[in-house]
């Protein structure tokens, strides 16, 4: 037989026990309070924006876009070099004049490399003014370019200078005038072979410089030639003759010894 103390131990058991009805229908509603408070969290979660990069993981980024940056730049000048206009080498032909040996750059002739009309025994050169380099030539030429064409022979007793003043002092006409450059002119007589030339030599005696030059030349300053002024002298053992235009006919020592120069290369 229980007694007070007994009875009331045991209501109290019963009324906290486990399998109560009433915890039973409580645990299910905090199992779903517990979820959406999860899914709250989440949701809060993706929407915060990424944490920033930790300054190692940032050097590395920034590093490897440099690397792309820098190999998209050197892929984009081997392209450019490979496929820009890389310029060609002068063709050299060998030449002989006499006994004079010469390496002419292809560039110098004012010619292209498959021309096949060459000369035997003589070497053509046109030559720019004032550079004394390589003339333009074609439509893409430049109209104000004033051109030099020489003309290389073996040497001939008359295109001596003593031979060819000789030969012009007996159609010369006894009028002297002077010209800029320390020249002196001189006329030829109508119906002499030089009839319609004017003669410009050096002082004192020609021998330094004597060319012939058209007078339609000196009062127009046009003929059908460019280069309608011709000299012929001696150098190196060759025939130098030399056309050029009349208007650069006062610089005529810079010209001869720009030509002699250039011939000077040429020899071997």
């Amino acid at each position: 037989m229980l007694d007070w103390h007994d009875s009331q131990t045991e209501l109290d058991v019963t009324a906290y026990h486990p399998q109560d009805p009433a915890v039973d229908r409580a645990q299910p509603a905090h199992h779903a309070l517990a979820a959406a408070a999860l899914a709250e969290a989440v949701r809060t979660r993706l929407k915060r924006p990424p944490p920033p990069l930790p300054r190692a993981d940032g050097a590395l980024l920034k590093a490897a876009v440099a690397i792309m940056l820098c190999g998209a730049g050197a892929t984009g000048l081997a392209l450019y070099l490979g496929h820009r206009e890389v310029p060609l080498e002068p063709v050299i032909s060998p030449a002989r004049i006499g006994a004079v040996s010469l390496m002419v750059p292809q560039d110098l002739t004012g010619t292209e490399a498959d021309d096949s009309s060459r000369l035997v025994g003589m070497v053509r050169l046109r030559l720019d003014w004032p550079s004394l380099g390589p003339a333009q030539t074609g439509p893409g030429a430049l109209q104000n370019r004033q051109r030099l064409l020489v003309t290389l022979s073996p040497p001939d007793k008359v295109n001596e200078p003593q031979t060819q003043l000789s030969v012009y002092a007996r159609f010369l006409t006894p009028t002297v005038w002077s010209n800029p450059g320390g020249l002196v002119v001189r006329g030829f007589r109508k119906g002499s072979p030089y009839e319609g030339d004017e003669l410009y030599v050096s002082v004192p005696d020609g021998r330094g410089f004597a060319a012939r030059c058209p007078i339609e030349a000196a009062r127009t300053g046009t003929h059908d030639l460019d280069e309608p002024c011709r000299v012929t002298f001696r150098h190196r053992g060759l025939d130098v003759n030399l056309r050029f235009p009349r208007a650069i006919i006062a610089d005529w020592e810079l010209m001869l010894g720009g030509v002699r120069r250039t011939i000077d290369g040429l020899i071997r």
